[in-house]
This record gives structure tokens, C-alpha cells and sequence, in this order.
């Protein structure tokens, strides 16, 4: 009988939520280290229809609901005499190759001013002129950033470093004139010129050390939602090349990015715009290149040289190579690859996998008539440490289109 009062009892009718009303919400960073802003004016979603949000990449795809034709207008209050005056952002920046869709405002170049510790003010007018959004920051400022890795250190941007995942760390440091808190992105380049977004992370300082050997433990559970993942992916894998960007944001900024609607703290947003919700930050930021090796810890790692004739072309790479599972059978491969390739010099990092001996790597390398695009060959064969082996290529839609041969070269 209790069984059948609290089966009962879990039982719940259909209740039919109303629809909410909408909300503008506004996403602004100012960053006076780029010399054009940009910013999104959308609405909150109602529940008055079914939209799936997807992944969308600002600048450029388009927004589910968007609040095209506002008024839009950045001003710097600390410098009466900015000749930007109150800089009107538009969705139309009459600009080439500046990527455009309803919903996002461009700036003029060069404007709104900004300079350590001015105050910036945001206003937003709807169409309709009912809802009025308005918001203020304060621009970060530095008199430069630093990064360290073992017993090299640099100002960003400066000379490429070198992270041995295995025993090093990395150090980034802001010397502050004004800000907040410290921002590391690490993204993986592509040969194409665009970038793969990995890690980042915020701190309530102006210094974070990163160890090499740091879990990607957020992509792990997004990649596996059913429970604690098996494998935690590296931040860092060796054999592949990093733009490691470093940045101080002010404080408006910060709350945006550390705070949320969390139910089991019951934490919510942190939003300082009036009218509407979002953020309306800025940020100073600096990048650089970082080359991430390992110890070998497995007899297929090392460096080989793959050579012979590219649909006509001569190549002559080397294959500086890294598994990521010391010892496994199948294994994922990154390795570096430089050396003459088939639209010229190459040097890049490339990805793969070991099953047993059997190597297949992804080789790709930018297009010199098509600078966004690149062209991707397949290697695939079996590798021996005392003799030469023949690759099989295969292009994009996987046919065999050549074979090359490869030689492991002694430590």
C-alpha cells in the first residue's frame, strides 16, 4: 500500500508553461589591441517556437533570434575630445571580407577610443524605441605580457617556446597598469590559417601557471554525458603546434564568464546592464606560438623521413611523431611534419593513429591560390625501425593516388 501512495505520488499532470516575454540581450567585448569591434543585440528565447541553436560562430552565422536595426552606440566617457565621439555600430560595415549577419554591429576602425582605465559607455535602442540597454567598462590596460616555459621566458608576442608536456609547466603573467583578471586560451592552428578553440581558463590574478601535462576535463564530459568519462584528453598533446593567447579583461568581463544559473548552488547570473542582460566588457589580449613535444616513452615514436614523388612533385618530409598511449596497440598519433611538400615548404603538425605498426596520418597543407582552404592526403602503411616501407596516399574522397616511402631515422 506505501509503494502504491508514493507511486502515486510521483505522478505529475501536463502543465502548460505560458510563454515568456522577450529579453534583449546584448554581448559586447571591447578590445582596443583589435582595430575594429564588434558586438550581438538578439532576444532571449520565448518557447513560442521550436529553435535549435546549434553551434554558432560569431561573426558571421546567423542568430535565432535577433534584434536587427537597432540604434547602437559606444562612448568614451573619460575623453571629451575622442574624435570618434559616440562611435555608431552597424550592421552594414561596408567593409570587404568582413563577415556580416542580422544582429551584428561592426564599428568604424579605430573607433571608440580606448586607453588604460577609460570608461566606456554602451547604448542600445531597439527598433521600436521601447527598451533602451545601457551599460558601461572599464578598459583594461598592461605594459605587456609574459609567458615562461622551464628556463625560457618571453614577451608576448615573441619567439615560438617549447612545452615538454611531460615535466614542464607554462606561466603567463600581465604586468598591470589596469584590470581585472587573467584569461589563457589555447587554441590548435590549422593549416587552412583558422584555429581549433581546445582550453581556457580565468583566474582571479594576474599570473596562472598551467602544468603540461594538464586534463582536458570540460571537453571529456561534453564528449561523454552519460557519466564519468573513462579518458581524459590532454590540454596539450605533443607533436602538435599551439596559439596560446593571454589576456587581462576587466571586471565586468570577469563576472560574465565565472557566473551562471547553476541549480545545485543556486548561483545565478551576474549581469550589470540596465534593461536588458548580457555583458558589455573589454579586454586586452596578446598570442603567441608553442611547440609541445614529450618524452618517447614507446618504440614507434621518433622521427621519419617520407620521400618520393606527389602526383609529380617531389617531397622530402620529416615526421617528428608522438602517440598519445604509450604501449597501446591503437593508439592516436600527432607529429610534427616539415620539409618540402607538394605546394612547397610545410611545417605543421599533423594527426593520426598507430594500430600496431600501421601509421595513418592526415597531412594537409594551405592552398597557395585559395589562402582559407587546404588540401588533405591521407597516409596510410606500415612503419619498421630497420627498414624502408612504402605509404599508400589517399586524397580527400579516399583513393589511392600515390605511394610514398618512408624510413625510420636512428635517435
Amino acid at each position: 500500500m506505501a509503494v502504491a501512495v508514493l507511486t502515486a505520488a510521483c505522478e505529475f499532470g501536463e502543465v502548460t508553461v505560458p510563454t515568456s516575454e522577450p529579453m534583449v540581450i546584448v554581448q559586447a567585448i571591447m578590445r582596443p589591441d583589435l582595430g575594429r569591434q564588434w558586438l550581438i543585440v538578439e532576444q532571449t528565447l520565448t518557447g513560442s517556437a521550436m529553435i535549435d541553436r546549434g553551434s554558432i560562430v560569431v561573426p558571421g552565422d546567423a542568430l535565432p533570434r535577433p534584434v536587427s536595426g537597432a540604434t547602437v552606440t559606444v562612448t568614451n566617457r573619460s575623453d571629451p575630445g575622442d574624435p570618434c565621439g559616440a562611435t555608431v555600430f552597424t550592421e552594414d560595415p561596408a567593409a570587404p571580407g568582413i563577415p556580416t549577419a542580422a544582429g551584428v554591429y561592426w564599428s568604424p576602425p579605430g573607433c571608440p577610443s580606448m586607453r588604460p582605465r577609460d570608461t566606456l559607455e554602451l547604448r542600445v535602442v531597439t527598433p521600436d524605441g521601447t527598451t533602451v540597454v545601457t551599460g558601461t567598462s572599464e578598459v583594461p590596460g598592461v605594459n605587456g605580457f609574459v609567458m615562461r616555459v622551464a628556463a625560457s621566458t618571453i614577451d608576448v608576442p615573441g619567439p615560438m617556446l617549447t612545452l615538454n608536456r611531460d615535466v614542464d609547466t607554462l606561466t603567463a603573467r600581465a604586468v598591470v597598469v589596469a584590470g581585472r583578471a587573467l584569461q589563457l586560451e589555447v587554441r590548435r592552428p590549422t593549416a587552412a590559417g583558422s584555429s581549433v578553440p581546445g582550453f581556457w581558463f580565468v583566474v582571479d590574478s594576474t599570473t596562472m601557471t598551467v602544468p603540461g601535462n594538464l586534463p582536458d576535463i570540460v571537453t571529456a564530459f561534453l564528449q561523454d554525458t552519460s557519466g564519468v568519462p573513462d579518458e581524459f584528453p590532454p590540454v596539450f598533446a605533443a607533436g602538435r603546434y599551439y596559439d596560446v593567447t593571454v589576456a587581462l579583461s576587466d571586471s565586468r568581463y570577469f563576472d560574465f564568464v565565472r557566473s551562471g544559473n547553476i541549480p545545485p548552488s543556486g548561483r545565478g547570473f551576474v549581469n550589470h546592464l540596465s534593461g536588458g542582460m548580457g555583458v558589455f566588457g573589454s579586454l586586452v589580449a596578446a598570442t603567441n606560438r608553442m611547440k609541445v613535444v614529450g618524452n618517447r616513452d614507446d618504440g614507434r615514436e621518433g622521427v621519419y623521413r617520407v620521400t618520393g614523388d606527389l602526383l609529380g612533385v617531389p617531397v622530402d618530409v620529416a615526421l617528428d611523431l608522438y602517440v598519445a598511449s604509450a604501449g597501446t596497440d591503437s593508439t592516436d598519433v600527432s607529429s610534427f611534419v616539415s620539409g618540402a611538400w607538394l605546394y612547397g615548404p610545410l611545417d605543421e603538425s599533423a594527426d593520426g593513429v598507430f594500430r600496431s605498426d600501421t601509421l595513418s596520418l592526415v597531412v594537409e597543407q594551405v592552398v597557395p591560390s585559395q589562402a582559407d582552404s587546404a588540401s588533405a592526403y591521407l597516409l596510410v602503411g606500415p612503419t619498421s625501425l630497420s627498414a624502408a616501407t612504402t605509404l599508400s596516399v589517399y586524397d580527400s574522397e579516399l583513393r589511392i593516388v600515390d605511394s610514398l616511402t618512408v624510413a625510420r631515422i636512428p635517435r
